[in-house]
């Protein structure tokens, strides 16, 4: 009987024991399906937030664009706006001092005229500051990245400043020569931060002071330093040099100016995936160097080409071409054919003005220009050029779309020496090229 009884004893004891477990476990399932419920809860809620968040910044960045073009379109007119009248004020006050000889002006009215010139010149620059400053920061600014010879365009920069130089009593030194350097740059943007740096250099100068202007090849690229001698910048105003529209405690100075240069300049230099840096000494003058990469010789072969074998076989190791173009394909087009026809040391001008600078920078043995041209059209260009001592008798071959019989028996007219027209022709480029170069070799022996 106690046996028994201690079986059922042990009995009521297990299910006890069980018991407490399945209510255990009862209230750790009810615990963990309490802490999902919280936190699928909490996972709508911060998915919620999530998008709430998304769309804002979705909303934001439509606004920021909507700014941006609307930032855009307000400069765009603004420059139409300004500009319009700019021409007549700029261009009659040209007028007057042009036509002096037959309708004198007095002491007083050609000081006025000048200084309406210098004021008009002035506003006229302040915009394309302005508009530069603008294209860059909404990423809109066009670059043509090539290879670049720096000291010509240091020349070409010094050419240009030192009359401005001379009028404040100020003496521009161009570098020494250095052969083989280039720098991977776009040309036009290159000359405008170089023409802002120097001419800032001859402004806050002294009378009797120096501008020097130094290439070197460093180890990370080439540097273009401005050297000047003027009153320099204080130390603790040294942060604030690149900021937009800060002329350092300037602003009531004599001297005029926007406080845009230095920033743009900072800027298409990093454009130019170079940097713009300064090292200044208060009362002893200021140091602005451009740091741009060195570019380096294609290495790169062509595999396949069109030129016959032997097209070139009489033209001269080194010979020069100069190649006025405006349209980056057909650039990219001309350096490669140069590049199977070699040895052609090819430069590139992008317009008419700048074809002319180049071509008396040059001097080239055979100039390749396009006719439709911004600002100068091939046949201005090749007037000027036939006008001009320094590049009367370069020869000139025109390659242009326009190749109705009309624009071919004009062209002839104009003395190009041959026209070609668009698509290129390969073979045709290489024959002219050989005869253009062959009588350039002709009139050097003739001239020796």
């Amino acid at each position: 009987m106690e046996f028994v009884l201690l079986i059922v004893a042990l009995a009521l004891s297990g299910c006890l024991a069980g018991v407490r477990l399945g209510l255990q476990a009862r209230k750790q399932a009810a615990r963990l399906a309490e802490l999902n419920d919280s936190l699928e809860s909490r996972i709508a809620e911060r998915t919620q937030e999530l998008r709430l968040a998304l769309e804002a910044s979705d909303e934001q960045a439509k606004a920021v664009a909507a700014a941006s073009q609307a930032k855009s379109d307000f400069l765009a007119g603004m420059s139409h706006e300004l500009r319009t009248p700019l021409n007549a004020v700029i261009g009659f006050a040209e007028l007057m001092r042009m036509n002096e000889a037959a309708e004198p002006l007095t002491r007083r009215q050609s000081q006025a005229v000048e200084q309406i010139l210098g004021s008009g010149q002035h506003l006229l620059s302040l915009i394309e500051e302005v508009l530069d400053l603008a294209r860059i920061e909404a990423g809109k600014l066009s670059m043509s990245v090539e290879r670049v010879d720096p000291q010509l365009v240091v020349r070409q920069v010094c050419d240009n400043l030192r009359p401005a130089a001379e009028a404040a009593g100020v003496t521009l030194r161009a570098p020494a020569p250095t052969a083989g350097l280039g720098v991977v740059a776009d040309r036009t943007r290159l000359r405008q931060v170089l023409i802002n740096l120097v001419s800032n250099a001859i402004k806050y100068n002294r009378a009797g002071g120096d501008v020097l202007l130094e290439v070197r090849q460093t180890a990370d690229g080439v540097a273009l330093s401005v050297h000047d001698t003027g009153v320099g910048i204080p130390e603790d105003r040294m942060a604030e040099l690149f900021q937009p529209f800060n002329r350092l405690g300037r602003e009531t100075s004599d001297v005029a100016g926007t406080g845009i240069g230095l920033a743009v300049s900072r800027r298409l230099a990093e454009a130019m995936t170079g940097r713009l840096e300064c090292a200044s000494v208060e009362g002893e003058g200021s140091t602005f160097t451009l740091h741009l990469p060195l570019a380096r010789p294609a290495a790169q072969p062509m595999t396949a080409s069109p030129i016959p074998t032997g097209t070139l076989a009489n033209v001269r190791a080194g010979a020069t071409m100069l190649y006025v173009e405006d349209n980056p394909s057909n650039i990219a087009l001309m350096r490669h054919v140069v590049a199977a026809l070699g040895p052609i040391q090819l430069h590139v001008a992008e317009n008419g003005h700048e074809g002319l600078s180049l071509a008396r920078d040059l001097r080239p043995d055979v100039i390749l220009l396009d006719i439709n041209l911004p600002g100068l059209s091939g046949f201005e260009l090749k007037a000027r050029l036939d006008a001009d001592p320094l590049t009367r008798g370069l020869p000139v071959l025109a390659l242009s779309a326009s190749a109705m019989p009309d624009d071919i028996r004009r062209g002839k007219a104009a003395g190009f020496r041959d026209y070609l027209t668009k698509p290129l022709d390969i073979p045709a480029l290489a024959a002219a090229l050989n005869r253009a170069l062959g009588a350039t070799e002709e009139r050097s022996r003739v001239a020796a």
